[in-house]
């Protein structure tokens, strides 16, 4: 159901939205859990995060670095004849925080799991948008595409969510959790060193030892856990393999990417020339991450206890571009920016590029196989429009006019979409 608080405009961009989720959902015949869809209807991926743990704490966790052996045990386990091309990539201690879901059979196992990182983005949706963040709007982000795209693949995009924007908005007042949200992320080390370099290019460095720290600890509990074996054979074995799926470009292992790297990849441009392309990507994004941040970073409000604030769009810029500064990064990690995409694909006046991703984003797998992997343009694209946007000449006083106009949402709530999507950052 749509929220009443959305225009007609916004209600029919949201049914579309909601139309193309289920047309990518129907596509996959979520009806057969031995194809395509193994065990479920949706979470695909949750196999490899339910299985994992299983395996170690039987005492197999080196069959989780062997492809064919692991493709075995999938096999095995569903009942499926076909390769499910499924591989855990992950460093062993994302299996402490797995650990708890190998008990459960598969079936309440994933639906607890979606459950969970749908919570997570709608409290990280909170965050983002404080008092005008009505349980319509959080509804609509909740169901939009890029959280389409997470619950279908089964990826945790809500945690993360949850976890890298504590470590914004509190990395000046409580560097202490942003530290460990940090050190929570390294889960996907990528993804946390590049939103450690915002961070640090912006000023803010003082949530380094809780993150050396938390990380440390976790390192260590899983090894004593799992064993010293599993972080030998996940930096021996499992590294090598992942790299070499995308420095050797093995596509089929990476097709659901979004990044330049890819795209030009697939285009046939060589691998020299994509690279500079995605080195030159990364630093512009880093660039632009680090002055929205420095310019419009969070502040504290109203209260000692109030939790900082930052506008959504600023929000989006710098978590955004930690996505796009990786040369592998896939279409269900943007549920990490489904708060400030959906604003900016409801905003006045129209984004476009912000648009076209949101709506996108369920087809990335169908894009691909009729090799048109135009998210990889897309992405970097909004990206940049909207930090341009931002820096321009005069932006800052329509943050500072777009802000107060936030506290006006807030005590009208039939003003759901807070006014910083429809204003001038909207792009």
């Amino acid at each position: 159901m749509v929220p009443p608080s959305l225009s007609t405009r916004q209600r029919l961009i949201v049914a579309l939205g909601a139309l193309i989720s289920l047309l990518a959902w129907l596509s996959i015949r979520p009806w057969d859990f031995k194809a395509w869809m193994i065990g479920a209807p949706f979470g695909r991926d949750f196999v490899n995060f339910w299985l994992a743990p299983r395996l170690f704490l039987a005492g197999q966790g080196a069959v989780v670095a062997d492809i064919a052996v692991y493709r075995d045990a999938v096999m095995a386990t569903f009942g499926i004849t076909d390769d499910p091309k499924l591989l855990f990539v992950y460093p062993p201690h994302t299996l402490l925080f797995l650990a708890p879901f190998a008990p459960l059979p598969f079936l309440p196992g994933v639906l607890v799991w979606t459950a969970l990182n749908l919570a997570a983005l709608a409290a990280t949706t909170r965050l983002w948008l404080g008092a005008a963040a009505r349980p319509g709007l959080i509804f609509v982000i909740c169901t939009a595409p890029p959280a389409g795209a997470m619950v279908l693949y089964g990826h945790f995009g809500g945690l993360i969510a949850l976890a890298s924007t504590l470590a914004v908005l509190e990395s000046r007042r409580r560097p202490w959790i942003a530290g460990l949200c940090l050190a929570c992320l390294s889960v996907k080390p990528q993804f946390a060193l590049a939103l450690g370099l915002i961070l640090l290019g912006a000023g803010r460095w003082r949530w380094i030892p809780a993150a050396v720290l938390g990380t440390a600890a976790l390192v260590a509990l899983s090894a004593a856990l799992f064993g010293l074996d599993s972080w030998e054979r996940f930096i021996g074995v499992t590294m090598p393999i992942q790299s070499a799926f995308i420095t050797e470009f093995k596509a089929r292992w990476i097709a659901h990417s979004v990044t330049p790297y890819f795209g030009a990849r697939f285009w046939g441009m060589p691998a020299a020339g994509a690279w500079a392309l995605q080195a030159a990507t990364t630093l512009l994004a880093l660039a632009a991450a680090v002055a929205v941040l420095r310019r419009m970073g969070p502040e504290a409000g109203p209260g000692t206890e109030a939790a900082p604030r930052m506008d959504p769009t600023a929000l989006l810029v710098v978590l955004l571009a930690p996505i796009v500064m990786q040369p592998y990064a896939s279409h269900y990690e943007l549920a990490i920016v489904a708060p400030g995409l959906t604003l900016l694909a409801l905003g006045r006046p129209a984004a476009p590029l912000a648009l076209a991703v949101w709506l996108l984003i369920p087809l990335a797998r169908i894009l691909i196989t009729f090799d048109h992997p135009i998210l990889c343009v897309l992405v970097p694209g909004a990206l940049f429009a909207v930090a341009w946007r931002l820096l321009a000449p005069g932006a800052l006083s329509a943050a500072v006019g777009a802000g107060s106009a936030r506290e006006s949402v807030s005590q009208h709530p039939s003003r759901a979409v807070p006014v910083a999507a429809r204003g001038p950052a909207a792009c």
